[in-house]
């Protein structure tokens, strides 16, 4: 129970499910109506090391999720990419759910267990009280470039309770959701959802202001190659 850390190493037919922006944009005065106001960053490169730092560029929108179809992983997919593109002001992003893999930048899979790490990978796992576990996938090369989809597992352990159950698979998919967006670091604070035993489903002030500071920043990671 409570296992959690991160590890730092070298469908269905073709429809598409556009997901929308929040209404909220820049008005011109400045670069903080772009920002939480009263919030603290905790962060997001990668190790704390701010030469690896990563999000989606704007000529990579919107990217592309893929939620295989098991139990209620798209349904929480949805709702989760819904809640993170809320916590913008100033349409920084945008998210697609796809019907197929092989187009996706993003996988996102429900597993019985978590599966063996690949060497060489960098690693984000969560785990909300037992009930649930989750995992983020990445491995970039020499030239700072992904070299594939950045792939998210979740597991859903069987437990008595259905509702902690439900809201536990919730917290821990938006969790992992936060890091496929490029927050490569946790919060050191539990009342945060980037903790790493996350207590809850949607952002705080924080994680949003930290969300919102990294796609200001320049990243130094960059996306693999977009499949046409």
């Amino acid at each position: 129970m409570n296992r959690a850390g991160a590890r730092f190493g070298p469908g269905w037919t073709s429809a598409v499910l556009a997901l929308g922006l929040a209404v909220a944009a820049c008005d011109g005065t400045g670069p903080n109506t772009c920002y939480d106001s009263n919030a603290f960053s905790y962060g997001f490169a990668l190790g704390g090391d701010s030469t690896l730092v990563f999000h989606w560029p704007a000529d990579r929108m919107p990217v592309r999720y893929y939620a295989e179809p098991t139990g209620a992983l798209r349904t929480n997919v949805l709702a989760s990419l819904t809640t993170w593109v809320n916590a913008f002001h100033c349409q920084e992003a945008s998210f697609q759910l796809v019907t197929d893999s092989s187009r996706a930048e993003v996988i996102v899979r429900q597993v019985a267990t978590l599966p063996p790490t690949d060497a060489g990978s960098v690693v984000f796992a969560a785990d909300s009280v037992g009930a649930c576990s989750g995992r983020t996938d990445g491995s970039f090369d020499s030239t700072k470039t992904l070299t594939g989809p950045l792939r998210t597992y979740v597991a859903p352990l069987g437990v008595g309770d259905t509702a902690a159950l439900a809201a536990c698979y919730r917290m821990v998919t938006t969790h992992e959701l936060g890091h496929t967006l490029g927050l490569f670091a946790h919060s050191p604070n539990a009342a945060d959802l980037m903790y790493p035993t996350p207590r809850r489903s949607t952002p705080s002030p924080d994680d949003r202001y930290t969300l919102q500071r990294l796609y200001h920043t320049t990243p130094t990671i960059r996306p693999a190659p977009r499949v046409p």
